[in-house]
């Protein structure tokens, strides 16, 4: 699970987006939380978006991409069997179906983008259910 949807302040602005339904309703399971953009920039951070399919930083314009893609391999490594994972919404790395994809000159291209994280995540676990969520309003 997205660790800020778990309440873990770990979102570029120090902030989460908890989803009190979604914790109550896994009380009982073992939850295991990432958030690869803490893990490779710490918190709070710069932004990053999706441009042309790379993690790029919106201040430094630093490609960040790899760095996620290990922190992917990394997670697959230490968890191999995954049922369900539970992805942040509109999040360049954890996105299911709603990250911002753009263009190199910044233009939007589509809303609909898989995170970068999440698509390495998709090619290993190949029979878990991907579910993408937002924090409570």
């Amino acid at each position: 699970m997205s660790a800020c949807l778990a309440g873990v302040n770990c979102r570029y602005n120090g902030k989460n987006k908890k989803n009190v339904k979604l914790l109550e309703k896994h009380k009982k399971d073992e939850i295991i939380l990432f958030c690869p953009e803490d893990a490779v920039l710490g918190t709070p951070r710069e932004t990053i978006d999706i441009v042309e399919g790379r993690a790029i930083g919106n201040e430094t314009q630093q490609d960040y991409t790899e760095a996620i893609e290990e922190q992917a391999q990394k997670f697959i490594a230490q968890y191999p069997n995954i049922d369900i994972i539970y992805c942040k919404s509109k999040s360049p790395s954890c996105a299911l179906c709603s990250a911002k994809i753009f263009d190199k000159n910044k233009n939007l291209l589509q809303s609909t983008g898989t995170g970068i994280f999440i698509q390495e995540l998709q090619k290993h676990y190949k029979n878990a259910k991907f579910i993408e969520k937002d924090g409570d309003a």
